[in-house]
């Protein structure tokens, strides 16, 4: 039976979403928010500004837009905006919500925006379309491409930027986050692996050697960015969810050297190609990656011949600080963390998953651990859900780890998942599963560097885990415990807990917070006695 999805997009404190049409829109919702900063002292753009976005950050400080950048006081591009939805908060307001709303509801909320559909649009200009570069007035090192980390092997421009491609065979758009590096003033270097979107499109064109049409959007409404950093099924189109979100289809403008459509709402453009001929390919990488190591390696990749910029006056460059350690979350992280847990949720369901209750990719787990709450209606359906996320399409990057467990236990609380690992897994009877010689991901540093050659093997190789650390019906059920398979969980009775309660001050305990504890009726039904279920919430004690 499928989880009912509570419509949010009327509670208190969320927006019509029609009202934030392009950045600037965001940035004036977020001034009135009191979460944007304009830095105006004079920033160097190599290493200073990535490491103040990076404190900025870790200290969940507000969105910032940088206008004093050096080597840039006087391009035709000055300003460079980062940490948009760097927050759960932010995250919410750019779906419309309330920005105080709990996890739980809001990946509950955008299981229901994901499933929302409306087509786009094609205009015949827009405001990015007042500024056209082409030929010998091309020139990428105007815009104040940051190098953000020490280590980094150049000036990353695509950290933050949908880059739009088209099927070659279907004619359906992808939209994606993926890497690239400016190579010189007319090229970016790209970390394009087949098993991605735009990697599927290049695949299909190897055959013919035909060059791949890419444009790369710079500066948009925040939902469109975070619907391209979102891993939906290759045959969904992310415009599509767009207009069905917002309730307005997206206007679309058409490229100037391409038959692509873009967003008319984006600040900057760049158009080109990227060819098969790999003497065409130029340097790439190391890169700062999501998963908090440089990834790869400085070599050869495929490269984009940029043969045109369209932009705004005045335009605003958008890119993010990446890399994900405990303490450093970043903005992919949190997409990346409520999209899929929404994304993998529908996806269970679909599949015919019973009794799925909640999903959380944390988001210091790198894309590589995901966890499941269900309720348990037969033996083993662990390897059911960990079998269907093994199959989703962005398989090639995440999922790693599952861990499956019962509804009693909070996927947010680190505590109960150590607790039902520590006391109801036991491997000797198959509760940790590992799948060897799967698809992976190629920036995964566990894995050998050879074992990742995405030139070779598409992709990088696993063997992914699944914990099932559910009670396992195999125990088999005993008499003393109410006809169950595990003894009860240590409660305390309600009676006990009242008479505590009620005494608090004669102990002489006013001093130490009174802090209800897991309780219990005894003419409760018994098989609360077999659950964390019982213990309240901390709103619902002070009711009582």
């Amino acid at each position: 039976m499928a989880t009912p999805v509570k419509d949010l997009s009327s509670q208190t404190g969320g927006y019509d979403l029609r009202a934030v049409r392009n950045v600037r829109d965001w940035i004036e919702l977020l001034k009135g928010e009191g979460v944007y900063h304009e830095v105006h002292a004079k920033v160097n753009w190599d290493v200073e500004l990535g490491t103040i976005a990076r404190h900025v950050q870790s200290a969940e400080g507000p969105a910032l837009l940088f206008d004093n950048i050096k080597d840039h006081e006087n391009t035709w591009c000055t300003k460079l905006f980062t940490n948009s939805v760097a927050s759960y908060g932010r995250m919410a307001l750019a779906f419309g919500l309330p920005k105080d709303i709990d996890h739980y509801h809001q990946v509950q909320a955008m299981r229901q925006a994901y499933q929302k559909s409306l087509p786009p649009k094609e205009v015949s200009t827009a405001p990015l379309k007042r500024n056209v570069l082409k030929g010998d007035d091309i020139d990428i090192n105007k815009i104040p491409v940051p190098k953000w980390h020490h280590w980094d092997g150049g000036r990353f421009i695509n950290t933050f930027a949908p880059i739009i491609t088209k099927d070659p065979k279907s004619g359906l758009y992808n939209m994606g986050l993926y890497r690239g590096m400016v190579a010189d003033k007319d090229h970016i270097s790209c970390l394009l692996v087949p098993s991605q979107g735009w990697g599927e499109h290049y695949s299909k064109l190897k055959d013919k050697k035909e060059p791949l049409k890419v444009a790369c959007i710079y500066g948009c409404p925040p939902l469109l960015t975070i619907l391209g950093a979102s891993a939906f099924s290759r045959t969904v189109c992310e415009f599509d969810i767009y207009g069905g979100i917002v309730g307005e289809p997206l206007e679309l403008v058409k490229c100037e050297t391409s038959d692509l459509l873009v967003p008319a709402s984006a600040e900057m453009v760049i158009e080109g190609t990227i060819s098969w001929d790999r003497k065409d390919w130029m340097m790439e990488g190391p890169f700062a990656e999501h998963i908090g190591y440089y990834g790869g390696i400085s070599s050869p990749k495929p490269t984009m011949k940029v043969d045109a910029i369209t932009f705004r006056d005045d335009p605003i460059y958008q890119g993010v600080c990446e890399s994900i350690r405990p303490g450093w979350p970043n903005e992919d992280s949190l997409i990346v963390s409520l999209s899929c847990s929404a994304l993998v949720w529908n996806h269970l369901e679909a599949c015919g998953v019973p009794g799925v209750t909640d999903v959380w990719m944390n988001q210091d787990g790198c894309y590589y651990m995901i966890y499941v709450q269900l309720q348990q209606s037969y033996r083993h359906v662990a390897k059911q859900v960990a079998s269907a996320i093994w199959g989703m399409s962005f398989g090639n990057w995440a999922y790693k780890n599952v861990m499956v467990v019962e509804d009693d236990i909070d996927l947010r609380d680190p505590g109960q998942l150590e607790w039902a690992f520590c006391t109801r897994v036991n491997a000797a009877m198959g509760d940790i599963f590992i799948f060897e010689n799967h698809f992976g991901s190629v920036l995964d540093p566990s894995t050998a560097l050879e074992e990742r050659d995405i030139y070779k093997f598409g992709s990088g190789k696993w063997a992914r885990v699944l914990i099932d650390a559910t009670r396992n019906w195999d125990l088999g059920t005993r008499a003393a415990w109410n006809d169950q398979v595990f003894p009860p969980v240590c409660v305390l009775a309600k009676e006990d807990e009242a008479l505590v309660r009620s005494r608090w001050e004669e102990y002489g305990l006013s001093h130490v917070k009174y802090v209800p504890r897991m309780q219990i009726d005894k003419d409760e039904d018994l098989k609360w006695r077999y659950s964390l279920k019982a213990r309240p919430t901390p709103e619902k004690a002070a009711e009582d």
